[in-house]
């Protein structure tokens, strides 16, 4: 992995633009700690900072081709690119390196845009023609790594990190009051937005081309479009559970390639044991895991790591998090670059740092709860059905919602009394409405006492709901479990979970891999039938049955319990600077805070998320 950026400007670009660059890529030195360049063209100006991974030697960037006229800077990897160089080289491309990057490069002088197609990696890229003055640009088809980007009619900015536009004096640097609102609803912000205005990330499986100051940005790669609406290709149950197994190897295989050595996260997990245990059958090393865990005996998987590893032979490694961690909150703001709520980002971060004192690389169990449909909420929406079938809704408003109020919180993880009055304040809204429920923080009647009534005029009628139903309607044709895990991957696994992995990671300088989010494992899973995914109440049905005597039954069968830290628990009885100043820095919002603190403090409600 890296950190890429890049200054195209319609005249020639200024002794001040060429230092933005050379500044923001040392701005950007922990994603890259191996080695730093920039170069330019006059019109053009690209930087990178590279973690060399593949051909540490051949391959620095930003690499230009053989004639000079093209020149690329490349943020993952191209797990396929010895194939496509193959296929290059018997049309007479002659290469200089062993690179990926060399690679991508010639595959899109030979094939033009239509090369997104052949890619298998995880990407962001840029690619400049200094012949047409024409920048093309590109980020994988999952949205795993980063592209940031800002355009007019006179200049096109990108960088890995929004960071990087904080010094660019081209744009102004206003907050998105949507983008706000975004982050007080789910606790992160909807692409394409960013937290400021005029600055936007580059989506999912989209192609974006800058040339004579007009851009344009396209989609060439959706899930959607690869749903078999007949479910036909998955009919039998035993012959899909076989090909799933196939493909969890072939994709675990693709993503070992490396010129150092690979290691792997290990929570305990169905998700990371099964990518560890087909790593064990390809990888000819012993293979290093990673673990972090808790003193807080219901959020801390540490036990279930531990089996695991001495299961699979692994060389484990561990960490206990202690509650002191919100002494690290200004260093993570400095990582994520905007508002982020997620509070597994606290481990996620010391979990990179503690794998990258001794790996580059490690892969990941990311996106199988997604992909299968591990989550609560995919039960919660099927309870739901049922619940509004045989509820008379009077007895819900009278009887049920005033007895789930005054259920004392626990401030366990993710409790029963959290999810039940959850569920009982959500149940009665329609199925869309209430699967976006189940993870807002804040509602807009609540966002309504918090937010100054300047920004609230500037967002208008935007809720962040409307982009969750613009996602809805592209899928509509498919059953509703299966719609729910499309807009969960366009919206949670791509702007909250990712991002988490990309800047906890690249703060550390560690590639993390997800083999689960291949685009080859996400095609057939999302095509399975539901009842394969979600057998009753049982979530990852198929997933449970494909590893049954790969990894130990305790792990199948336990479960889920996710990453998050006890922020409910630490809000309680730690004092931090940071928690008590925040009155001061937010005025309008010191009634709302000192009402949530209270509420919490005395167990009346879990506002762990909110705080």
């Amino acid at each position: 992995m890296c950190g890429i950026i890049g200054l195209v400007k319609r005249k020639i670009l200024s002794e001040t633009d060429l230092a933005f660059v050379a500044k923001a890529t040392r701005l950007m030195a922990h994603r890259g700690p191996d080695d730093e360049d920039v170069w330019n063209d006059h019109f053009a100006v690209m930087g990178h900072r590279r973690l060399a991974i593949i051909d540490p030697e051949g391959g620095r960037q930003p690499m230009l081709d053989s004639t000079g006229r093209y020149a690329i800077v490349l943020n993952g990897e191209i797990y396929n690119y010895r194939q496509l160089r193959v296929e290059l080289e018997k049309a007479d491309t002659v290469f200089k390196t062993n690179s990926d990057t060399e690679v991508l490069l010639n595959a899109y002088i030979k094939w033009g845009e239509s090369c997104l197609s052949q890619l298998n990696g995880i990407f962001a890229f840029a690619i400049w023609d200094s012949i047409e003055k024409k920048m093309f640009a590109a980020r994988d088809h999952i949205g795993i790594k980063p592209f940031i980007y800002s355009a007019s009619d006179s200049f096109f900015a990108f960088s890995s990190e929004l960071k990087s536009f904080f010094l660019l004096n081209d744009i102004n640097h206003n907050l998105d009051p949507k983008a706000i609102s975004d982050f007080l609803s789910i606790g992160y912000i909807l692409a394409p937005k960013t937290i400021l205005k005029n600055v936007r990330k580059l989506k999912p499986g989209h192609f974006l081309k800058w040339q004579d100051g007009k851009w344009c940005e396209r989609q060439y790669w959706d899930i959607i479009n690869v749903i078999d609406n007949s479910h036909s290709q998955n009919s039998n149950f035993t012959q899909a559970t076989e090909e799933l197994r196939n493909r969890i190897d072939k994709a675990v295989s693709e993503q070992l390639i490396a010129d150092v050595p690979v290691g792997s996260f290990l929570s305990g997990g169905i998700d990371s044991t099964t990518v560890t245990e087909a790593m064990t059958r390809f990888y000819p090393d012993k293979i290093k895991t990673f673990s972090i865990g808790f003193r807080e005996t219901s959020y801390s998987e540490l036990p279930y790591a531990r089996i695991a590893a001495n299961y699979l032979k692994t060389e484990h490694c561990e960490e206990i998090i202690q509650p002191n961690i919100f002494s690290d909150l200004p260093l993570l703001a400095w990582f994520y670059d905007e508002p982020f709520a997620d509070t597994s980002a606290f481990p996620t971060y010391l979990l990179c740092r503690l794998a990258a004192k001794k790996m580059k690389v490690t892969l990941s169990g990311d996106g199988g709860d997604e992909i299968f449909a591990g989550y609560d909420t995919y039960v919660a929406d099927k309870l739901r059905s049922f619940y509004i079938r045989f509820t008379p809704s009077v007895f819900h408003k009278t009887i049920v919602t005033p007895i789930a109020r005054i259920i004392p919180a626990t401030h366990r993880k993710v409790s029963f009394d959290y999810k039940l009055k959850h569920f009982c304040a959500n149940v009665m809204k329609n199925a869309e409405e209430a699967h976006y429920a189940w993870r807002e923080i804040f509602s807009e009647e609540e966002k309504k006492h918090i937010l100054s009534s300047d920004l609230l005029r500037e967002i208008e009628d935007y809720t962040p709901f409307d982009v969750f139903k613009e996602h809805f309607a592209m899928a509509k044709d498919i059953p509703f479990l299966n719609q729910t895990q499309y807009v969960d991957i366009k919206t949670w696994l791509c702007d909250c979970m990712l991002v988490k992995v990309d800047r906890a990671s690249m703060a550390c300088g560690l590639e993390v891999r997800v083999p689960l989010l291949s685009p080859d494992l996400v095609r057939f899973a999302i095509n399975l039938p539901p009842e394969y995914k979600l057998h009753g109440i049982r979530t990852k049905y198929i997933f449970r049955k494909a590893v049954t005597n790969r990894i130990p039954s305790v792990i199948i069968n336990r479960r889920k319990r996710g990453f998050n830290s006890p922020v409910a628990q630490w809000v309680r009885v730690i004092k931090s600077p940071h928690m008590e100043n925040i009155s001061e820095e937010i005025p309008f919002a010191h009634e709302v805070w000192n009402t949530l603190m209270e509420k919490h403090v005395k167990h009346r409600e879990d506002n762990g998320f909110k705080l």
